[in-house]
């Protein structure tokens, strides 16, 4: 069987009963996350900006746009939540697609699912299907689709997670999932050279909107190939550069792997670049050890596990969505405030004169021995603080390779949906919200959830 019939089958013919419990629980951590960060950024300037473009467009009213109190079309609902789910890059990642998985899945899924009047066991069967299939397909790609070539991978791999998920809120047949498979590959994009500007979270509202679109197209009759993964000419030799992918991997993994426990979902601690993090857990580590000021340090090693710069592209940022894609200020943050958050990032916090000053501090290279892997083989970063009195402090992060949180329990999430949510929620509707969340299974309207996700009016 070729593999995009394989997906179109695997879609259609899986339920809930056939994911392990803890696949199943960390799929509704996943959600809860993802809907912190849509409600957080909505209070973005780049969500105003798509408010305006999708209600200068008009729509039928079916589906909410979270956090901005209005209903749109279900493609430009998914459009705007997607991107605002992304716009803080505090959402999360996953090892197999190597990018961020629930940003793409969830808000078109919703969108849709909001529209057609499914229930929450039905959004939560979606977007699980989703990630597998992201995922599987995620596996097999080359290494230079992530490394080399410029791809961002949350855009493309995340277009044909979000089509299988809209596929199975519309109930396509395997056919016709297969058909809207195809047509999302022909839309996936993503470019690495807009990281640091509102382009990069579009990259995931722009996969939810192709995974509705896609799967609506379709059901109304659009045709498409049925093997635009695996053909000559298809998604995975295009974005795999030609060489180095294994389409087999897909037919010997997909539903027998389980992604969402073997991949796992990391939930992410700082409104940043993923490629920083394991390096700011360091950091945050040595600075509990030892009182640093600024005005101590003569300069700071970077030992990272991947060839620099990743996805850290700014090493001189000028503004918010620079300083996330920034190692050195991220770093230099950290020790100036001794901590990252969400106030970390904004325009004059990256601007500030003592920021500024200390970037220069901060250099960033790859551990010593193990160049030449794979940059999503990361294991661990390690930090040297160099002090003007002559001492080095040195301190290592090691990635957390087991459950499928990779460490974050539910309450963690709980804690940091109520932290998020405040941008557009009062106290009473976040908790009430959470509480719908945390049995989204049992949840048959989504017609009180869809109207909390709205927002409280604060925009």
């Amino acid at each position: 069987m070729e593999i995009t019939q394989r997906i179109g089958e695997y879609v259609n013919g899986t339920g809930l009963e056939n994911f392990p419990a803890d696949a199943v629980e960390a799929a509704k951590g996943a959600i809860i996350d993802c809907l912190a960060c849509a409600l957080a950024g909505s209070a973005e300037p780049l969500a105003q900006v798509l408010s305006d473009f999708v209600n200068a467009n008009g729509g039928v009213p079916a589906a909410t746009v979270i956090g901005r109190g209005f209903k749109t079309s279900s493609p430009d609902a998914a459009l705007v939540n997607g991107a605002m789910s992304h716009a803080l890059d505090y959402d999360d990642i996953t090892r197999a697609v190597k990018g961020h998985p629930t940003a793409v899945l969830l808000p078109g899924t919703l969108a849709l699912a909001e529209e057609q009047a499914a229930s929450g066991e039905d959004v939560l069967l979606a977007y699980m299907l989703g990630f597998e299939v992201a995922c599987s397909v995620g596996e097999a790609m080359s290494v230079a689709y992530a490394d080399d070539l410029g791809w961002h991978p949350t855009g493309p791999l995340g277009a044909l997670g979000a089509a299988a998920a809209a596929s199975s809120i519309l109930k396509l047949d395997a056919q016709h999932t297969a058909m809207a498979i195809s047509l999302a590959a022909s839309q996936a994009a993503g470019l690495r050279a807009n990281f640091g500007t509102m382009t990069k979270p579009f990259h995931a509202g722009a996969a939810c909107r192709t995974g509705v679109v896609s799967a609506k197209l379709i059901k109304s009759g659009f045709t498409a190939s049925d093997d635009a993964i695996e053909a000559r000419f298809g998604f995975m030799r295009a974005f795999s550069g030609g060489q180095g992918y294994d389409p087999d991997r897909v037919l010997q993994n997909l539903g027998e792997k389980c992604y969402l426990v073997e991949s796992g979902i990391e939930i992410k601690k700082y409104p940043c670049c993923g490629s920083a993090h394991l390096a700011l857990d360091a950091m945050s580590e040595l600075l509990a050890k030892e009182r640093v000021q600024a005005e101590q340090v003569e300069k700071v090693d970077v030992l990272v596990d991947f060839d620099p710069p990743r996805s850290l592209i700014h090493y001189r940022p000028e503004s918010a969505l620079e300083g996330k894609f920034s190692m050195q200020y991220c770093l230099a943050a950290s020790l100036l405030d001794g901590g990252v958050g969400l106030s970390s990032f904004t325009d004059g916090q990256v601007q500030r004169k003592e920021a500024q000053e200390f970037i220069p501090k901060v250099n960033m290279r790859r551990i010593s021995g193990n160049e030449g892997q794979p940059s999503w083989i990361e294991a661990y970063n390690e930090v040297e603080v160099h002090l003007k009195d002559g001492r080095v402090l040195k301190e290592r992060a090691d990635r957390i390779d087991t459950g499928a949180l990779r460490g974050t329990t539910m309450d963690e999430i709980r804690d940091k949906f109520r932290d998020c949510a405040s941008a557009a929620l009062s106290d009473s509707s976040s908790q009430e919200l959470l509480g719908l969340l945390d049995r989204l299974e049992e949840v048959d309207s989504l017609g009180r959830l869809a109207h909390l996700l709205g927002g409280d009016g604060v925009h």
